[in-house]
Protein backbone atom coordinates (compact mmCIF):
# COMPACT_ATOMS: atom_id res chain seq x y z
CA UNK A 1 0.00 0.00 0.00
CA UNK A 2 1.22 3.50 -0.76
CA UNK A 3 2.29 5.65 2.16
CA UNK A 4 -0.29 8.11 3.64
CA UNK A 5 1.86 11.15 2.76
CA UNK A 6 1.41 10.41 -0.97
CA UNK A 7 -1.29 12.92 -2.11
CA UNK A 8 -3.19 10.31 -4.07
CA UNK A 9 -3.19 7.91 -1.14
CA UNK A 10 -4.17 10.72 1.22
CA UNK A 11 -7.14 11.65 -0.93
CA UNK A 12 -8.29 8.04 -1.10
CA UNK A 13 -7.90 7.49 2.64
CA UNK A 14 -9.67 10.73 3.47
CA UNK A 15 -12.52 9.88 1.12
CA UNK A 16 -12.89 6.49 2.80
CA UNK A 17 -12.85 8.05 6.29
CA UNK A 18 -15.46 10.61 5.25
CA UNK A 19 -17.70 7.90 3.80
CA UNK A 20 -17.41 5.83 6.98
CA UNK A 21 -18.16 8.86 9.16
CA UNK A 22 -21.26 9.68 7.11
CA UNK A 23 -22.42 6.07 7.45
CA UNK A 24 -22.01 6.22 11.21
CA UNK A 25 -18.90 4.04 11.29
CA UNK A 26 -17.10 6.55 13.50
CA UNK A 27 -14.51 4.21 15.02
CA UNK A 28 -13.35 3.00 11.61
CA UNK A 29 -13.14 6.57 10.33
CA UNK A 30 -11.17 7.61 13.40
CA UNK A 31 -8.63 4.81 12.86
CA UNK A 32 -7.94 6.05 9.34
CA UNK A 33 -7.65 9.67 10.49
CA UNK A 34 -5.21 8.78 13.24
CA UNK A 35 -3.14 6.84 10.71
CA UNK A 36 -2.92 9.89 8.45
CA UNK A 37 -2.12 12.27 11.33
CA UNK A 38 0.79 10.11 12.47
CA UNK A 39 2.50 10.96 9.19
CA UNK A 40 1.03 14.42 8.64
CA UNK A 41 -0.16 15.97 11.98
CA UNK A 42 -1.12 19.24 10.31
CA UNK A 43 -3.39 17.81 7.64
CA UNK A 44 -6.31 20.32 7.83
CA UNK A 45 -9.01 18.19 6.20
CA UNK A 46 -8.28 15.33 8.60
CA UNK A 47 -8.21 17.69 11.59
CA UNK A 48 -11.58 18.99 10.45
CA UNK A 49 -13.07 15.51 10.20
CA UNK A 50 -11.60 14.48 13.56
CA UNK A 51 -13.10 17.60 15.13
CA UNK A 52 -16.54 16.59 13.87
CA UNK A 53 -16.04 13.10 15.31
CA UNK A 54 -15.14 14.46 18.73
CA UNK A 55 -18.18 16.73 18.67
CA UNK A 56 -20.36 13.72 17.88
CA UNK A 57 -18.78 11.81 20.78
CA UNK A 58 -19.33 14.69 23.21
CA UNK A 59 -15.66 15.64 23.58
CA UNK A 60 -16.15 19.38 23.23
CA UNK A 61 -12.65 20.47 24.25
CA UNK A 62 -10.96 18.20 21.71
CA UNK A 63 -13.44 19.20 19.00
CA UNK A 64 -12.73 22.91 19.52
CA UNK A 65 -8.96 22.36 19.54
CA UNK A 66 -8.98 20.34 16.32
CA UNK A 67 -11.38 22.62 14.46
CA UNK A 68 -9.44 25.73 15.49
CA UNK A 69 -6.27 24.12 14.09
CA UNK A 70 -8.06 23.18 10.87
CA UNK A 71 -9.44 26.72 10.52
CA UNK A 72 -5.98 28.24 10.99
CA UNK A 73 -4.33 25.88 8.51
CA UNK A 74 -7.00 25.99 5.82
CA UNK A 75 -9.52 28.81 6.28
CA UNK A 76 -12.76 28.06 4.47
CA UNK A 77 -16.50 28.57 5.09
CA UNK A 78 -17.30 24.92 5.86
CA UNK A 79 -14.66 24.68 8.60
CA UNK A 80 -15.59 28.09 9.99
CA UNK A 81 -19.29 27.21 10.28
CA UNK A 82 -18.60 23.81 11.84
CA UNK A 83 -16.27 25.48 14.31
CA UNK A 84 -18.97 28.05 15.06
CA UNK A 85 -21.39 25.21 15.85
CA UNK A 86 -18.96 23.67 18.33
CA UNK A 87 -18.21 27.03 19.90
CA UNK A 88 -21.91 27.73 20.39
CA UNK A 89 -22.35 24.26 21.90
CA UNK A 90 -19.86 25.34 24.54
CA UNK A 91 -20.96 28.91 25.18
CA UNK A 92 -18.21 30.61 23.18
CA UNK A 93 -20.71 32.82 21.39
CA UNK A 94 -18.49 35.83 20.70
CA UNK A 95 -15.87 33.71 18.93
CA UNK A 96 -18.61 31.88 17.04
CA UNK A 97 -20.00 35.23 15.88
CA UNK A 98 -16.58 36.16 14.49
CA UNK A 99 -16.31 33.04 12.34
CA UNK A 100 -19.89 33.41 11.10
CA UNK A 101 -19.25 37.03 10.13
CA UNK A 102 -16.13 35.98 8.25
CA UNK A 103 -18.22 33.56 6.18
CA UNK A 104 -20.99 36.12 5.61
CA UNK A 105 -18.38 38.62 4.41
CA UNK A 106 -16.79 36.16 1.97
CA UNK A 107 -20.01 34.36 0.94
CA UNK A 108 -22.93 36.80 1.36
CA UNK A 109 -25.31 34.44 -0.48
CA UNK A 110 -24.69 31.58 1.97
CA UNK A 111 -28.00 31.22 3.78
CA UNK A 112 -26.52 28.84 6.34
CA UNK A 113 -23.91 31.43 7.33
CA UNK A 114 -26.59 34.04 7.98
CA UNK A 115 -28.53 31.43 9.96
CA UNK A 116 -25.58 30.52 12.18
CA UNK A 117 -24.78 34.21 12.68
CA UNK A 118 -28.38 34.74 13.79
CA UNK A 119 -28.03 31.96 16.35
CA UNK A 120 -24.80 33.41 17.73
CA UNK A 121 -26.40 36.85 18.04
CA UNK A 122 -29.40 35.31 19.76
CA UNK A 123 -27.18 33.73 22.40
CA UNK A 124 -25.34 37.04 22.73
CA UNK A 125 -28.74 38.56 23.60
CA UNK A 126 -28.97 40.86 20.61
CA UNK A 127 -32.44 39.87 19.37
CA UNK A 128 -32.83 42.67 16.84
CA UNK A 129 -29.59 41.80 15.02
CA UNK A 130 -30.34 38.09 15.36
CA UNK A 131 -33.77 38.52 13.75
CA UNK A 132 -32.21 40.49 10.87
CA UNK A 133 -29.69 37.71 10.17
CA UNK A 134 -32.33 34.99 10.34
CA UNK A 135 -34.64 36.91 8.01
CA UNK A 136 -31.78 37.26 5.52
CA UNK A 137 -31.18 33.50 5.72
CA UNK A 138 -34.86 32.90 4.93
CA UNK A 139 -34.81 35.41 2.08
CA UNK A 140 -31.95 33.45 0.53
CA UNK A 141 -33.47 30.05 1.31
CA UNK A 142 -37.19 30.17 2.19
CA UNK A 143 -37.33 26.44 2.97
CA UNK A 144 -34.64 26.68 5.66
CA UNK A 145 -37.21 25.67 8.25
CA UNK A 146 -34.84 25.55 11.21
CA UNK A 147 -34.08 29.23 10.64
CA UNK A 148 -37.78 30.08 10.72
CA UNK A 149 -38.25 28.21 13.98
CA UNK A 150 -35.28 30.00 15.49
CA UNK A 151 -36.62 33.32 14.20
CA UNK A 152 -39.75 32.55 16.21
CA UNK A 153 -37.59 31.87 19.25
CA UNK A 154 -35.67 35.14 18.76
CA UNK A 155 -38.89 37.12 18.44
CA UNK A 156 -40.10 35.50 21.66
CA UNK A 157 -36.91 36.60 23.41
CA UNK A 158 -37.42 40.11 22.04
CA UNK A 159 -40.93 40.22 23.48
CA UNK A 160 -42.64 40.35 20.07
CA UNK A 161 -44.98 37.48 20.80
CA UNK A 162 -47.51 38.22 18.06
CA UNK A 163 -44.80 38.20 15.37
CA UNK A 164 -43.33 35.01 16.83
CA UNK A 165 -46.71 33.32 16.66
CA UNK A 166 -47.17 34.41 13.06
CA UNK A 167 -43.74 33.11 12.00
CA UNK A 168 -44.26 29.76 13.67
CA UNK A 169 -47.88 29.15 12.76
CA UNK A 170 -47.42 27.58 9.32
CA UNK A 171 -44.48 25.50 10.59
CA UNK A 172 -46.90 23.35 12.56
CA UNK A 173 -48.26 21.86 9.33
CA UNK A 174 -44.95 20.36 8.21
CA UNK A 175 -44.68 16.60 7.91
CA UNK A 176 -42.92 15.53 9.99
CA UNK A 177 -43.47 18.49 12.32
CA UNK A 178 -40.58 20.27 13.99
CA UNK A 179 -41.07 19.78 17.71
CA UNK A 180 -39.43 23.09 18.59
CA UNK A 181 -42.00 24.87 16.42
CA UNK A 182 -44.77 23.47 18.62
CA UNK A 183 -42.93 24.45 21.79
CA UNK A 184 -42.14 28.03 20.76
CA UNK A 185 -45.61 28.50 19.28
CA UNK A 186 -47.11 27.32 22.55
CA UNK A 187 -44.97 29.78 24.50
CA UNK A 188 -46.03 32.63 22.22
CA UNK A 189 -49.70 31.73 22.71
CA UNK A 190 -49.23 31.57 26.46
CA UNK A 191 -47.62 35.02 26.58
CA UNK A 192 -50.55 36.37 24.56
CA UNK A 193 -53.03 34.86 27.02
CA UNK A 194 -54.27 32.12 24.68
CA UNK A 195 -53.77 29.36 27.22
CA UNK A 196 -56.11 26.85 25.52
CA UNK A 197 -54.06 26.89 22.30
CA UNK A 198 -50.82 26.85 24.26
CA UNK A 199 -51.91 23.71 26.09
CA UNK A 200 -53.01 22.04 22.85
CA UNK A 201 -49.76 22.61 20.93
CA UNK A 202 -47.52 21.74 23.87
CA UNK A 203 -49.37 18.45 24.22
CA UNK A 204 -48.80 17.89 20.49
CA UNK A 205 -45.10 18.53 21.01
CA UNK A 206 -45.03 15.84 23.71
CA UNK A 207 -46.13 13.26 21.12
CA UNK A 208 -42.91 13.78 19.16
CA UNK A 209 -40.27 14.19 21.87
CA UNK A 210 -37.90 11.61 23.26
CA UNK A 211 -37.22 13.71 26.37
CA UNK A 212 -40.55 15.25 27.43
CA UNK A 213 -39.34 17.10 30.53
CA UNK A 214 -38.63 20.58 29.07
CA UNK A 215 -42.02 20.67 27.35
CA UNK A 216 -43.74 19.34 30.47
CA UNK A 217 -42.24 22.26 32.41
CA UNK A 218 -43.63 24.67 29.83
CA UNK A 219 -47.02 22.95 30.02
CA UNK A 220 -47.01 23.25 33.82
CA UNK A 221 -46.22 26.95 33.46
CA UNK A 222 -49.22 27.37 31.15
CA UNK A 223 -51.47 25.82 33.79
CA UNK A 224 -49.87 28.01 36.47
CA UNK A 225 -50.32 31.21 34.48
CA UNK A 226 -53.92 30.38 33.61
CA UNK A 227 -54.64 29.91 37.32
CA UNK A 228 -55.07 26.13 37.21
CA UNK A 229 -52.68 25.41 40.08
CA UNK A 230 -54.00 21.87 40.60
CA UNK A 231 -52.99 20.68 37.14
CA UNK A 232 -49.80 22.75 37.29
CA UNK A 233 -48.79 20.98 40.50
CA UNK A 234 -49.55 17.57 39.00
CA UNK A 235 -47.26 18.23 36.03
CA UNK A 236 -44.48 19.77 38.13
CA UNK A 237 -44.57 16.77 40.44
CA UNK A 238 -44.41 14.43 37.45
CA UNK A 239 -41.34 16.25 36.13
CA UNK A 240 -39.61 16.01 39.48
CA UNK A 241 -40.12 12.24 39.43
CA UNK A 242 -38.82 11.98 35.86
CA UNK A 243 -35.96 14.43 36.39
CA UNK A 244 -35.38 15.23 40.09
CA UNK A 245 -32.51 17.58 39.26
CA UNK A 246 -34.45 19.64 36.68
CA UNK A 247 -33.76 23.06 38.18
CA UNK A 248 -36.06 24.92 35.80
CA UNK A 249 -38.98 22.82 37.00
CA UNK A 250 -38.12 23.31 40.67
CA UNK A 251 -37.74 27.06 40.25
CA UNK A 252 -40.94 27.45 38.23
CA UNK A 253 -42.82 25.28 40.71
CA UNK A 254 -41.53 27.52 43.48
CA UNK A 255 -43.13 30.51 41.76
CA UNK A 256 -46.45 28.66 41.58
CA UNK A 257 -46.34 27.74 45.27
CA UNK A 258 -45.29 31.22 46.39
CA UNK A 259 -48.06 32.78 44.29
CA UNK A 260 -50.52 30.71 46.34
CA UNK A 261 -48.94 31.64 49.66
CA UNK A 262 -47.45 28.16 50.17
CA UNK A 263 -44.25 29.61 51.52
CA UNK A 264 -42.58 26.71 53.34
CA UNK A 265 -42.11 24.45 50.32
CA UNK A 266 -42.00 27.39 47.93
CA UNK A 267 -38.86 28.83 49.51
CA UNK A 268 -37.13 25.46 49.54
CA UNK A 269 -37.70 24.99 45.81
CA UNK A 270 -36.79 28.64 45.21
CA UNK A 271 -33.19 27.74 45.97
CA UNK A 272 -33.12 26.13 42.51
CA UNK A 273 -33.01 29.66 41.04
CA UNK A 274 -29.21 29.53 41.06
CA UNK A 275 -28.96 26.67 38.61
CA UNK A 276 -32.10 27.65 36.67
CA UNK A 277 -30.66 31.08 35.88
CA UNK A 278 -27.10 29.75 35.59
CA UNK A 279 -25.81 32.00 38.37
CA UNK A 280 -22.76 30.79 40.30
CA UNK A 281 -24.04 30.19 43.83
CA UNK A 282 -22.07 32.27 46.34
CA UNK A 283 -19.06 32.10 44.02
CA UNK A 284 -17.53 35.32 45.30
CA UNK A 285 -18.00 34.47 48.99
CA UNK A 286 -15.56 32.08 50.70
CA UNK A 287 -17.48 31.97 53.99
CA UNK A 288 -19.84 29.07 54.79
CA UNK A 289 -23.42 29.50 53.60
CA UNK A 290 -25.89 30.13 56.42
CA UNK A 291 -28.54 27.42 56.55
CA UNK A 292 -30.43 28.36 59.68
CA UNK A 293 -27.75 27.72 62.29
CA UNK A 294 -27.99 29.75 65.56
CA UNK A 295 -26.66 33.27 64.96
CA UNK A 296 -25.96 34.26 68.56
CA UNK A 297 -22.42 35.65 68.70
CA UNK A 298 -21.93 35.19 64.93
CA UNK A 299 -20.91 37.63 62.21
CA UNK A 300 -23.08 37.43 59.10
CA UNK A 301 -22.46 38.79 55.61
CA UNK A 302 -25.63 39.41 53.59
CA UNK A 303 -25.73 40.16 49.88
CA UNK A 304 -28.38 41.01 47.31
CA UNK A 305 -28.24 38.84 44.21
CA UNK A 306 -31.38 40.11 42.48
CA UNK A 307 -32.78 43.42 41.20
CA UNK A 308 -33.55 46.55 43.19
CA UNK A 309 -37.18 45.61 43.85
CA UNK A 310 -36.33 42.20 45.28
CA UNK A 311 -33.49 43.60 47.38
CA UNK A 312 -35.93 46.12 48.87
CA UNK A 313 -38.54 43.40 49.47
CA UNK A 314 -36.21 40.94 51.21
CA UNK A 315 -34.62 43.77 53.20
CA UNK A 316 -37.74 43.56 55.37
CA UNK A 317 -36.03 40.60 57.08
CA UNK A 318 -32.75 42.39 57.87
CA UNK A 319 -33.80 43.80 61.25
CA UNK A 320 -34.72 40.33 62.50
CA UNK A 321 -31.38 38.95 61.38
CA UNK A 322 -29.58 41.83 63.07
CA UNK A 323 -31.37 41.08 66.30
CA UNK A 324 -30.23 37.44 66.18
CA UNK A 325 -26.59 37.92 65.13
CA UNK A 326 -23.66 39.63 66.79
CA UNK A 327 -23.15 41.78 63.69
CA UNK A 328 -24.32 42.03 60.10
CA UNK A 329 -22.89 43.51 56.93
CA UNK A 330 -24.60 43.89 53.58
CA UNK A 331 -23.45 44.20 49.97
CA UNK A 332 -26.30 45.64 47.88
CA UNK A 333 -27.12 47.58 44.74
CA UNK A 334 -25.25 50.91 44.81
CA UNK A 335 -28.51 52.88 44.54
CA UNK A 336 -29.69 51.39 47.83
CA UNK A 337 -26.61 51.94 49.99
CA UNK A 338 -27.61 55.25 51.62
CA UNK A 339 -31.23 54.17 52.10
CA UNK A 340 -30.31 50.86 53.73
CA UNK A 341 -27.55 52.34 55.91
CA UNK A 342 -30.00 54.91 57.28
CA UNK A 343 -32.78 52.38 57.79
CA UNK A 344 -30.80 49.70 59.64
CA UNK A 345 -28.58 51.27 62.33
CA UNK A 346 -25.49 49.18 63.02
CA UNK A 347 -25.58 47.52 59.60
CA UNK A 348 -22.40 47.94 57.57
CA UNK A 349 -23.57 48.57 53.99
CA UNK A 350 -21.31 48.60 50.93
CA UNK A 351 -22.10 48.84 47.20
CA UNK A 352 -21.82 45.54 45.34
CA UNK A 353 -18.92 45.15 42.89
CA UNK A 354 -16.93 47.97 44.46
CA UNK A 355 -13.52 48.22 46.13
CA UNK A 356 -15.26 48.25 49.52
CA UNK A 357 -17.11 45.10 48.52
CA UNK A 358 -13.83 43.39 47.62
CA UNK A 359 -12.41 44.27 51.03
CA UNK A 360 -15.56 43.08 52.82
CA UNK A 361 -15.52 39.66 51.17
CA UNK A 362 -12.21 38.78 52.81
CA UNK A 363 -13.25 39.64 56.35
CA UNK A 364 -13.68 36.75 58.82
CA UNK A 365 -17.47 36.31 58.79
CA UNK A 366 -18.92 33.17 60.28
CA UNK A 367 -21.57 32.86 57.55
CA UNK A 368 -22.77 34.48 54.33
CA UNK A 369 -26.28 34.48 52.87
CA UNK A 370 -28.10 36.04 49.91
CA UNK A 371 -31.00 38.22 51.02
CA UNK A 372 -33.61 36.16 49.19
CA UNK A 373 -32.55 32.97 50.98
CA UNK A 374 -33.39 34.48 54.37
CA UNK A 375 -37.10 34.04 53.65
CA UNK A 376 -37.05 30.26 54.07
CA UNK A 377 -36.06 30.79 57.71
CA UNK A 378 -38.07 33.91 58.57
CA UNK A 379 -41.19 33.88 56.31
CA UNK A 380 -42.37 30.28 56.42
CA UNK A 381 -46.06 31.09 57.03
CA UNK A 382 -48.35 34.03 56.34
CA UNK A 383 -48.30 34.89 60.04
CA UNK A 384 -44.52 35.46 59.83
CA UNK A 385 -44.99 38.66 57.84
CA UNK A 386 -45.04 41.63 60.26
CA UNK A 387 -47.71 44.32 60.12
CA UNK A 388 -45.15 47.08 59.83
CA UNK A 389 -45.58 50.78 59.10
CA UNK A 390 -42.41 50.91 57.03
CA UNK A 391 -38.94 49.50 57.55
CA UNK A 392 -37.07 51.90 55.26
CA UNK A 393 -36.39 55.51 56.24
CA UNK A 394 -36.08 58.33 53.72
CA UNK A 395 -33.78 61.28 54.40
CA UNK A 396 -35.91 63.67 56.55
CA UNK A 397 -34.29 66.78 55.05
CA UNK A 398 -34.97 65.62 51.52
CA UNK A 399 -38.56 64.73 52.41
CA UNK A 400 -39.17 68.25 53.70
CA UNK A 401 -37.57 69.73 50.59
CA UNK A 402 -39.89 67.73 48.37
CA UNK A 403 -42.92 68.64 50.46
CA UNK A 404 -42.04 72.29 49.91
CA UNK A 405 -41.65 71.76 46.18
CA UNK A 406 -44.97 69.95 45.95
CA UNK A 407 -46.72 72.61 48.04
CA UNK A 408 -45.81 75.14 45.35
CA UNK A 409 -48.20 73.26 43.04
CA UNK A 410 -51.14 74.16 45.30
CA UNK A 411 -53.10 72.48 48.04
CA UNK A 412 -54.53 69.60 45.99
CA UNK A 413 -53.52 65.97 46.63
CA UNK A 414 -50.27 64.89 45.00
CA UNK A 415 -50.19 61.38 43.51
CA UNK A 416 -47.17 59.67 41.98
CA UNK A 417 -47.60 57.36 39.00
CA UNK A 418 -45.56 54.78 37.11
CA UNK A 419 -46.98 53.12 34.01
CA UNK A 420 -44.19 50.95 32.64
CA UNK A 421 -42.29 48.25 34.47
CA UNK A 422 -39.86 45.43 34.01
CA UNK A 423 -37.86 44.20 31.05
CA UNK A 424 -38.61 41.84 28.20
CA UNK A 425 -37.49 38.95 30.38
CA UNK A 426 -39.79 39.98 33.25
CA UNK A 427 -42.99 40.31 31.22
CA UNK A 428 -42.95 44.03 30.57
CA UNK A 429 -45.65 43.55 27.93
CA UNK A 430 -48.08 42.16 30.51
CA UNK A 431 -47.55 44.67 33.29
CA UNK A 432 -47.09 47.97 31.46
CA UNK A 433 -49.94 50.28 30.43
CA UNK A 434 -49.43 52.90 27.75
CA UNK A 435 -49.86 56.38 29.15
CA UNK A 436 -52.87 57.28 26.98
CA UNK A 437 -54.85 54.51 28.70
CA UNK A 438 -54.37 56.35 31.99
CA UNK A 439 -56.56 59.27 30.89
CA UNK A 440 -59.54 58.30 33.10
CA UNK A 441 -57.16 58.51 36.08
CA UNK A 442 -55.16 61.51 34.93
CA UNK A 443 -58.32 63.44 34.14
CA UNK A 444 -59.45 63.33 37.78
CA UNK A 445 -60.11 66.94 38.80
CA UNK A 446 -58.38 68.45 41.83
CA UNK A 447 -55.29 66.16 41.75
CA UNK A 448 -51.72 66.88 40.70
CA UNK A 449 -49.96 63.88 39.19
CA UNK A 450 -46.22 63.33 39.53
CA UNK A 451 -44.22 61.00 37.29
CA UNK A 452 -42.15 58.40 39.10
CA UNK A 453 -41.32 56.58 35.88
CA UNK A 454 -37.67 55.51 35.93
CA UNK A 455 -37.22 55.15 32.17
CA UNK A 456 -36.92 58.06 29.73
CA UNK A 457 -40.46 59.35 29.41
CA UNK A 458 -40.12 63.03 28.46
CA UNK A 459 -41.46 62.47 24.95
CA UNK A 460 -44.47 60.52 26.26
CA UNK A 461 -45.34 63.24 28.75
CA UNK A 462 -44.98 65.95 26.10
CA UNK A 463 -47.23 64.03 23.70
CA UNK A 464 -49.83 63.55 26.45
CA UNK A 465 -49.84 67.25 27.21
CA UNK A 466 -50.09 68.24 23.54
CA UNK A 467 -52.81 65.76 22.64
CA UNK A 468 -54.96 65.91 25.77
CA UNK A 469 -53.87 68.94 27.75
CA UNK A 470 -52.92 66.72 30.69
CA UNK A 471 -49.90 67.78 32.73
CA UNK A 472 -47.88 65.19 34.64
CA UNK A 473 -45.01 66.78 36.54
CA UNK A 474 -41.66 65.09 36.09
CA UNK A 475 -38.37 65.80 37.84
CA UNK A 476 -35.63 63.55 36.40
CA UNK A 477 -33.32 64.35 39.31
CA UNK A 478 -35.77 62.60 41.64
CA UNK A 479 -35.59 59.42 39.58
CA UNK A 480 -31.83 59.34 38.93
CA UNK A 481 -31.08 59.13 42.68
CA UNK A 482 -32.97 56.41 44.56
CA UNK A 483 -32.60 58.28 47.84
CA UNK A 484 -34.35 61.24 46.22
CA UNK A 485 -37.03 58.90 44.88
CA UNK A 486 -37.65 57.60 48.39
CA UNK A 487 -37.94 61.14 49.74
CA UNK A 488 -40.37 62.15 46.98
CA UNK A 489 -42.52 59.07 47.63
CA UNK A 490 -42.71 60.05 51.32
CA UNK A 491 -43.78 63.58 50.37
CA UNK A 492 -46.64 62.36 48.15
CA UNK A 493 -50.14 61.50 49.30
CA UNK A 494 -50.25 58.23 47.39
CA UNK A 495 -48.59 56.21 44.63
CA UNK A 496 -50.53 54.54 41.80
CA UNK A 497 -48.34 52.17 39.80
CA UNK A 498 -48.04 49.08 37.67
CA UNK A 499 -45.96 46.22 39.08
CA UNK A 500 -42.44 47.59 39.30
CA UNK A 501 -39.71 48.26 41.86
CA UNK A 502 -41.52 51.48 42.83
CA UNK A 503 -44.21 49.36 44.49
CA UNK A 504 -41.60 47.69 46.69
CA UNK A 505 -40.03 51.03 47.60
CA UNK A 506 -43.38 52.59 48.46
CA UNK A 507 -44.51 49.63 50.55
CA UNK A 508 -41.16 49.37 52.35
CA UNK A 509 -41.44 53.06 53.26
CA UNK A 510 -44.92 52.39 54.65
CA UNK A 511 -46.55 54.77 52.17
CA UNK A 512 -49.96 54.03 50.58
CA UNK A 513 -49.97 52.57 47.08
CA UNK A 514 -52.56 51.26 44.66
CA UNK A 515 -51.14 48.75 42.20
CA UNK A 516 -52.59 47.81 38.81
CA UNK A 517 -51.84 44.08 38.71
CA UNK A 518 -51.96 42.03 35.47
CA UNK A 519 -54.08 38.91 35.17
CA UNK A 520 -50.86 36.86 35.19
CA UNK A 521 -48.78 38.54 37.91
CA UNK A 522 -45.35 37.72 39.23
CA UNK A 523 -45.45 35.51 42.33
CA UNK A 524 -44.64 38.47 44.60
CA UNK A 525 -48.17 39.81 44.11
CA UNK A 526 -49.85 36.44 44.83
CA UNK A 527 -52.59 35.13 42.59
CA UNK A 528 -55.58 36.55 44.41
CA UNK A 529 -56.56 39.05 47.09
CA UNK A 530 -55.99 42.77 47.44
CA UNK A 531 -53.03 42.73 49.81
CA UNK A 532 -49.33 41.87 49.67
CA UNK A 533 -47.96 40.10 52.74
CA UNK A 534 -44.76 42.14 52.41
CA UNK A 535 -46.39 45.58 52.59
CA UNK A 536 -49.49 46.39 54.66
CA UNK A 537 -49.81 49.83 53.01
CA UNK A 538 -50.16 48.42 49.46
CA UNK A 539 -53.49 47.56 47.85
CA UNK A 540 -53.78 45.47 44.70
CA UNK A 541 -56.32 46.05 41.92
CA UNK A 542 -56.33 43.10 39.55
CA UNK A 543 -56.92 42.88 35.83
CA UNK A 544 -59.53 40.27 34.87
CA UNK A 545 -58.19 39.33 31.42
CA UNK A 546 -54.80 39.75 29.77
CA UNK A 547 -54.58 42.98 27.77
CA UNK A 548 -57.80 44.49 29.14
CA UNK A 549 -56.85 47.36 31.44
CA UNK A 550 -59.91 49.59 31.05
CA UNK A 551 -61.75 47.98 33.96
CA UNK A 552 -58.88 48.40 36.43
CA UNK A 553 -58.11 51.94 35.25
CA UNK A 554 -61.79 52.90 35.53
CA UNK A 555 -62.00 51.38 39.01
CA UNK A 556 -59.05 53.41 40.28
CA UNK A 557 -60.39 56.55 38.61
CA UNK A 558 -63.62 55.98 40.53
CA UNK A 559 -61.74 55.60 43.81
CA UNK A 560 -59.92 58.87 43.20
CA UNK A 561 -63.19 60.65 42.58
CA UNK A 562 -64.45 59.38 45.90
Amino acid sequence: MAQPHDPNSLAALLATASLQFNRGEVEAAERICNRILRSDPDQPDVLHLMGLMHRLNGNAAAAMTLLRRAAALKPNPVVFLNLADVLMDNGEFREAEKYCRDVVASSPLDANAHYKLGLALHWLRDPRAAAASLREALRLKPDLYAARVDLGRVLLAAGDHAAARQELEHMLRLDPPLTNAFVFYGLACSELGDFATAEKVLRQALEHEQDPTPTLVNLANVYRDSGDFQRASEVYERVMVLAPENHDARNDYAHALLAQGQFARGWELYEARWEAYDHPRSAAYPQPAWNGEPLAGKRLLLWGEQGIGDQVMFAGIIAEVQAAAASCSLACHPKLVDLFARSFPGLQVVPANSARHAELINQPFDFQAPLASLARHFRVAGTDFPRHTGYLRADPGKVEAWKGRLAALGGSPKIGISWRGGTVGTRRHLRSIELAKWLPILGTPGIEFISLQYTDCAAELAALREAHGVVVHHWPEAIADYDETAALVCALDRVVSVCTSLVHLTGALGRPAWVLVPAVPEWRYLREGESMPWYPSVRLHRQERIGEWDGVVGHIAGLLRG
